[in-house]
C-alpha cells in the first residue's frame, strides 16, 4: 500500500464498468472514490481533495463534458487533472474533451496495462505541480517578508532622523490598517496599505537633518524643504515593480495632499487623492497630534477629535474623519498597546505620566 495514496474520484453511470476501474487501480493503493452522477461529482469536488478525476463523457442528466468545463471555471478545482473515459472514436467528441479541459482519454474497454500507464503519468504530472505550487507560495511568502521587512527599515531610517518619532511608522501603521478595515477594504489590500504606510515619509531623507530636528518654529524657507519630501520620496521607488512599493509611491507622494485641494505636492482635491493617501494622512496627522514632539506636546482626546471635526472635508475625507471619531476607542486601545510594549524597554520608559492620562487631561 501507498503511504500517501492519491485520491483518485471515478465518475460513470454504468455500475460494472466503475468496478472494474475499482478493482484495477485499488490493486495498486489508490484511494478511490465513485459517483455515477455528474452533478453529485461537482459536488464532492468542492468538498473533497481529489489529486485525478477519471470522468465517463456520455452520461444523463449532465455529460462528462459538462461536469469538466465548470470545474476549470472554478479557480479551487481548476487544476485537478481529468482523464475522460469513452468508447466513442469520434475526433469531435475527443477534441471537444481536450477544449474543455481534459488532460487525456482512455477508450473502453480498458486494457489493465494502458490504464495504470495513463494514470500514473497524470498523477506525475499533478504531484509535481503540487509541489510547485507549494514553492512558489513560499518563495512568494519569502519575498513577502522581505519586502515588509526592508519597508520597516527603511521607514525607521527616515524617521529615524528624529527620536521622538522613532516608533511614528508602526503607530501610523496601525492606524492604518484600522481604518482601511472601517473603511471597507479587504484584509489582504489592507494589510497591504498597512505595510506600504512604513515608507509615507522615506521622502525626509532627502531633507536636512537640522530642518527636521529644528524645535523652533521652521521659517518659510524651511518649510518649502520639508515639503519636497513627498516628491522625492515617490522618485525614490520609482520604477520598482513589487506591489507593496508600488502602494508606498502613492503613498509617500500624496498624503499631504488635502481634500479641499489646498495640500502639497499636487494639490490634488477630493477623490483625485488616492483613497491609500487619504487613509494615511488621517493616520499620520493622528499620531503626530497624539505623540510629544520636539517642538510640540502631544493634544488631548478633545481637541484631537475637535481639529479633526474642524478639518472634515477640508484636510480630510469625511467618511474617514467620521469613522475615526465613530472608532475613537479603537484606536485608543492601540495606543496603549504601544505604551505597553514600550515600557518593556527602559531607555523608553515614559517619564511623565501614561499617554492616555494625559490625553484624556
Amino acid at each position: 500500500m501507498l503511504e500517501n495514496p492519491p485520491r483518485i474520484l471515478i465518475v460513470d453511470d454504468v455500475k460494472e464498468n466503475v468496478k472494474i476501474l475499482v478493482s484495477i487501480l485499488q490493486h495498486e493503493g489508490y484511494d478511490i472514490t465513485t459517483s455515477s452522477d455528474g452533478y453529485e461529482a461537482l459536488k464532492m469536488v468542492k468538498e473533497q481533495e481529489f489529486d485525478l478525476l477519471l470522468l465517463d463523457i456520455m452520461m444523463p442528466e449532465i455529460s462528462g463534458l459538462e461536469v469538466c468545463r465548470y470545474l476549470k471555471v472554478d479557480p479551487k478545482t481548476a487544476a485537478i487533472p481529468v482523464i475522460f473515459l469513452t468508447a466513442s472514436n469520434d475526433k469531435k467528441v475527443l477534441t471537444k474533451a481536450f477544449d474543455v479541459g481534459g488532460i487525456d482519454y482512455i477508450r473502453k474497454p480498458y486494457f489493465k496495462e494502458e490504464l495504470l500507464a495513463r494514470v500514473k503519468a497524470a498523477l506525475k504530472i499533478r504531484h509535481y505541480e503540487k509541489n510547485l505550487e507549494k514553492e512558489v507560495e513560499q518563495r512568494t511568502h519569502e519575498m513577502l517578508e522581505a519586502q515588509i521587512h526592508l519597508m520597516r527599515m527603511l521607514g525607521g531610517i527616515a524617521e529615524g532622523h528624529s527620536a521622538e518619532t522613532y516608533q511614528h511608522v508602526r503607530r501610523v501603521a496601525e492606524v492604518t490598517y484600522i481604518l482601511a478595515k472601517k473603511y471597507g477594504i479587504e484584509e489582504q489590500e489592507a494589510r497591504t496599505l498597512k505595510y506600504a504606510s512604513y515608507l509615507h515619509d522615506i521622502g525626509k531623507i532627502g531633507v536636512k537633518d537640522y530642518i527636521l530636528h529644528k524645535e523652533e518654529k521652521l521659517t518659510a524657507k524651511e518649510f518649502e524643504e520639508i515639503k519636497k519630501h513627498p516628491v522625492i520620496g515617490a522618485a525614490m521607488l520609482e520604477g520598482v515593480k513589487l506591489p507593496l512599493f508600488k502602494v508606498a509611491k502613492i503613498v509617500a507622494k500624496e498624503h499631504h495632499e488635502k481634500y479641499d485641494g489646498t495640500g502639497y505636492p499636487q494639490g490634488l482635491k477630493g477623490e483625485e487623492i488616492h483613497i491609500y493617501a487619504r487613509i494615511v494622512a488621517i493616520a499620520d496627522v493622528f499620531d503626530a497630534l497624539s505623540s510629544q514632539r520636539s517642538y510640540k506636546e502631544e493634544w488631548n482626546i478633545n481637541k484631537i477629535l475637535d481639529f479633526f471635526e474642524a478639518e472634515r472635508g477640508k484636510h480630510f475625507d469625511p467618511r474617514l474623519v467620521d469613522l475615526l471619531i465613530e472608532n475613537i476607542h479603537e484606536f485608543l486601545a492601540l495606543y496603549d498597546i504601544h505604551l505597553s510594549q514600550l515600557a518593556t524597554n527602559k531607555k523608553r520608559v515614559p517619564k511623565k505620566r501614561g499617554w492616555l492620562e494625559k490625553l484624556f487631561s
